[in-house]
């Protein structure tokens, strides 16, 4: 399902498309405009939650366990009953910041919450949430930080409606998942905030109480993970992930941390907060023509939550655009996400895939049927009052609408190129790295487009060849992409890189270079094999994984081999997190001790006519010296 048919799901539309059928309008009429963005999320945000409330009185009584159609579970989040709990605490902050937005009637989502945390809170309830062990990280460790926020914005709400034992119950369990701490990546802002949020309930409510040692010493290991001044954080303590966690943990928990107890600790808050602010700066430049992101990185089906910390930022004063930008994102993201089918309207849930056709691999093994829900937590707007300027302002175009743009990031190695004329906003990437088959393909693509989004495969001998350079055995089809980046070199206009790529006993240390020229990029190996034999052995280079069909129906991609390929052409290949199969342009040659590889690669989602792709393709090869 894509934008021109996601109008007819929305109620109002629907609506006044069978008021003009039934009135029997004239021929040539034009059709009634659609509803206003803003109306259109609102019935989107509507219909996922009417999904939700649905599937969870279906799944239990108690409202504290929802299992969607067909959804996987996992045993990482399970009640007492042995039924799936992630949903529910995913839908909580939405739910949460409607109520206290004052947008109530209707839904009845008070009641449905405050009986989620007495029944899941429960030890005596077959739906008891269940404490969180001791000895090792656990999945309620997560969700209690969005647990105890959502309660701390309904803390005048739901908690009167608890009596005392209920509330102990509550305090009880959030509790039990700070007991062990969880301080190897963003884990550790989790427990930051439950705590936070305790410590504010303990204000008036006497069975709350918390660590507040234990929190700061969160803060601490979570500043630890920052990258400098730059606004970004590795995920992890070693290594290189730097991916759009910064968004959904990094920078959100912060702050919820910083709404909660900021001004406790002012030295601590003015730290993160003038790195979010240069996070921030640039957040814009990640978002497409079409309102989509540069998919890249893991939890990829957590779709709109990258604009959770833009909202809170917002709320708090922090955000350093306009708010007729901030809701331009917002709106644009969420519809573009519900145009391209991420809601799967039949079975009120939100999908495990990120498109009806796309691959499963975009998913890893912690994913359940409740995980995409931590998207919603961008729904915090509606917290905003009705007559802020958010709502009120004039919307103004993205930083794509209004010009071509390059920026280097080197803290993060990232380069972010985007084309007015198409839209597209393409990522190079010049330092994460993971090894980890379930996790390769969403970091070691030498880029990633808005428009051409990569695919992946959980098998560890066979990586997809979208976007990297491989060795391939010929005889088996075994493949293998490139380890850690061990030197980086990067400014607006290119990238170089170094890295080693190793198949069975033969190596082959790579220095690639590629060099942004509009749509058009030219890339450059300089390869140099040992080990082997090398019989049977061959480099293979892709371009940007794509199908033709209704999507962009303008699209148009050309490769040019410039010096050491051998073979070039199309491969058929599968899958690609928007549409599974998909064609991949390779060049290929033979591995040999000493290889000099160089190619002109032109991708656009609305290309410019053939011809003139040809005419400046001529001039950038008059240019290029390789």
């Amino acid at each position: 399902m894509y934008r021109r048919e996601f109008l007819s799901l929305v109620p109002a539309a629907a609506a006044a498309a069978q008021g003009k059928k039934k009135s029997g309008g004239k021929k040539g009429e034009p059709p009634p405009p659609p509803p206003p963005p803003e109306a259109q999320v609102k019935s989107f945000f509507l219909d996922i939650t009417r999904g939700y409330l649905k599937n969870a009185a279906k799944t239990s009584p108690s409202l504290a366990v929802v299992e969607y159609p067909n959804a996987t579970i996992t045993k990482n989040f399970l009640s007492k009953s042995g039924l799936s709990v992630t949903g529910v605490t995913r839908m909580m902050p939405a739910m949460a910041a409607w109520i206290a937005g004052g947008r109530e009637p209707g839904l009845e989502l008070t009641a449905a919450m405050t009986n989620a945390f007495r029944n899941g809170c429960n030890p005596e309830h077959p739906d008891y949430w269940q404490p969180a062990k001791t000895g090792g990280s656990d999945q309620r460790q997560v969700e209690s930080s969005i647990v105890a926020w959502s309660l701390w914005l309904l803390r005048d709400k739901v908690l009167p409606a608890l009596t005392e034992g209920e509330r102990r119950n509550v305090a009880a369990w959030l509790d039990s998942c700070t007991k062990q701490p969880v301080r190897g990546n963003n884990w550790a802002l989790f427990t930051a905030v439950n705590h936070a949020a305790r410590l504010r309930l303990s204000e008036k409510w006497p069975e709350f109480q918390a660590d507040e040692q234990f929190m700061l010493d969160d803060m601490k290991v979570i500043e630890s993970m920052a990258t400098g001044d730059s606004g970004w954080y590795n995920d992890g303590l070693t290594g290189a992930a730097y991916d759009y966690y910064n968004s959904w943990v990094f920078a959100s928990h912060f702050l919820y941390w910083n709404e909660l107890v900021g001004a406790r600790y002012p030295e601590i808050s003015k730290r993160f907060s003038e790195r979010l602010s240069r996070y921030l700066e640039t957040a814009p430049m990640f978002f497409a023509g079409h309102g989509g992101h540069v998919l890249f990185g893991r939890s990829l089906i957590y779709r709109w939550g990258v604009l959770t910390p833009l909202v809170l930022a917002y709320q708090q004063k922090l955000w350093p655009h306009s708010p007729g930008l901030l809701r331009r994102i917002v709106q644009q993201n969420i519809l573009y996400h519900a145009s391209i089918g991420g809601f799967d309207a039949e079975a009120g849930k939100l999908r495990e895939t990120y498109t009806p056709e796309g691959s499963p691999a975009i998913k890893e093994s912690y994913i359940d049927g409740g995980h995409p829900y931590w998207g919603m937590q961008a729904f915090a707007f509606w917290r905003i009052p009705d007559g802020d300027p958010f709502w009120t302002a004039p919307e103004e175009p993205l930083p794509i609408e209004k010009s071509d743009y390059a920026i280097a990031l080197p803290e993060p190695g990232l380069l972010l190129a985007g084309r007015r004329s198409s839209g597209q906003v393409r990522v190079f990437n010049a330092r994460s790295t993971k090894p980890d088959a379930h996790y390769r393909d969403k970091y070691n693509k030498l880029e990633y487009s808005s428009h051409f989004c990569f695919a992946a495969t959980h098998d560890p001998a066979h990586a997809t060849l979208d976007n990297v350079l491989a060795l391939r055995n010929t005889s088996t089809g075994e493949t293998a992409v490139r380890g850690d980046i061990t030197s980086t070199e990067m400014d607006t206009e290119k990238i170089e890189i170094e890295y080693s790529i190793k198949l069975g006993p033969v190596t082959a240390q790579v220095r690639t270079q590629i060099q942004h020229l509009g749509e058009f990029e030219a890339r450059i190996h300089n390869v140099q094999c040992s080990g082997g034999p090398l019989e049977g052995i061959e480099l293979v280079e892709g371009g940007s994984a794509f199908a033709q069909g209704p999507v962009y129906p303008d699209a148009h991609l050309k490769t040019w081999s410039l010096n050491g390929w051998v073979k070039s052409g199309s491969e058929e290949a599968t899958g690609s997190v928007l549409f599974a199969k998909h064609q991949v342009q390779m060049l290929i040659a033979p591995a040999q001790p000493k290889l000099y590889l160089a190619s002109l690669r032109y991708q656009s989602p609305k290309a410019m006519p053939k011809d003139k792709v040809d005419g400046e393709a001529a001039q950038l090869l008059a240019r290029l010296r390789v």
